[in-house]
Order: C-alpha cells, then structure tokens, then sequence
C-alpha cells in the first residue's frame, strides 16, 4: 500500500531523512519508534505529501507522492493523516469537523455524510457528542474526532503522527482502544508512537529509526523483545526504564 524508497529530505544543511525505505503492506500496522528529531514525524508528511523530499521515491497505492503532479490530491483521497494536535475547526461542532472533507472534496451528499458522520462518532466511542464543539471535549474525545473525520474520508490508509503524545495521560487509552480496534477491522496503518506497549500489541512490523536513517526492522517481538542493534537495546532500556519505576 505505502512504498518508500531511498527517500532523502533535508531542511537546510540538515539531512532530516536520509535514505529511508520501508513498506506498509495492505492491511498491515507498522509503528515507527525512534528518539526525537529523527525524521518520523517528517517520514510521514513525506507520505501524505505535506513535505516535498529531493530524492528516492514515496508510492501510495500506486500513485506517486509528489507536489509537482495532479495525483498528489487522488494519494490524499487514499490516505489520510491524524495529527499531534487534533487540528479541528474549532467554530464547527464534532458531527461539521466530520462531514466537512466529504461533503467538500468528495462531493456527498450533506444528508448522507452526517448520517455516516454520525455512524463513525459513535464508533469511536462519542455517540451523543456530535453537536459539541472542540472547546466542550476533552483532549481525548477530540482526537477520537479526528479520528473519525479521517475515517469520513474512506481511505485506503491511515497515518498517525504520536496522536497521543498532546494528551493527559489518562486519555491515552481511550485513544489507543479506538486504534486498536482499526488494526483488528484491517485498516492499513502507519504509526508514529512512544506507546511501545501499543506497538509491540498492534504492529505487524516495527522501525527504529535514528538520526533520519532506519537503524532496525522487523516484528515487534524481536525489535522491542530482543533488538540486535546497540542504538535500538540503548532506545528501548531509556524509555522503558521510567516506566517500570512508575510502577
């Protein structure tokens, strides 16, 4: 579904992505982990189209991602990305947030999109909330809002870039139950996370990434259980750590 090859991205003198290549089979969950500022969030902007890149090479379902041709609106009809920070509207209520795109960009008709609208609200948990607007819903709720306003866009491919890392802790899990649920309905999922607990559940396939290279790939239960790479054993026992004090 997401075909990445040699991919190169620079800001500056900064090469932010350099040389990256992975894939993201149909039907698949592939987490992406890494320390910060090593181009995860900017892999996935790549993806969508939201950052050009100077080399290598992002398909999408067959289309390549790139600013310059027309097919750069079709791969954001086939997939569709779920920010750090919601990003709603936040003069329209959850139920307008949702049936925006697809009234707009799809051309469907309003009646049919907010009873949809209404139909994905309730599947991410949010029944009951559709008139609320994004100032009256937790950090939490407003997420699952996001969620289901990219679902509206009925994409082939859904990209998380850490949707919960903006959230109170005890959020988190609302979050990540709606996601999981996504993964075992078989939608094609690429994630940027810090939850390693999510990935090493959900993933079918795990990247550590590191200073805008892919350091180790491969299935959660030898990426997070047992990693091969110093980079990787050094990642996992500094964000694990702090974890296990806690509790």
């Amino acid at each position: 579904m997401i075909e990445i090859d040699g991919l190169q991205k620079s800001f500056g003198s900064n090469r932010v992505l350099d040389g990256i290549s992975l894939r993201v089979p149909e039907g698949k969950v592939v987490c992406v982990i890494g320390p910060s500022g090593s181009g995860k969030s900017t892999l996935l902007r790549c993806v969508n189209g939201l950052e050009s890149y100077e080399g290598g090479d992002v398909r999408v379902d067959g289309l390549r991602v790139d600013r310059t041709q027309k097919e750069i609106r079709a791969v954001r009809q086939r997939v569709c990305m779920v920010f750090q920070r919601f990003n709603l509207f936040g003069h329209r209520t959850a139920l307008e947030n949702v049936t925006e795109g697809p009234i707009y960009a799809l051309g469907v008709a309003r009646e049919a999109a907010e009873r949809e609208g209404m139909a994905l609200l309730a599947q991410v948990g949010l029944a009951g909330k559709e008139k609320s607007y994004p100032a009256q819903l937790s950090g939490g709720q407003q997420q699952r809002v996001a969620i289901a306003r990219a679902l509206a866009m009925k994409p082939r491919a859904v990209l998380f870039d850490e949707p919960t890392s903006a959230l109170d802790p005890e959020l988190v899990g609302e979050v990540l139950r709606v996601m999981r649920d996504l993964a075992r309905g078989g939608m094609t999922m690429m994630v940027v996370t810090h939850e390693i607990g999510f990935a090493r559940e959900v993933a079918d396939h795990v990247v550590f990434m590191d200073r805008g290279k892919v350091v180790e790939e491969g299935p959660p239960a030898e990426v997070l259980v047992a990693p091969r790479a110093p980079r990787t054993q050094d990642f996992l026992r500094r964000v694990l750590r702090p974890l296990e004090d806690k509790e």
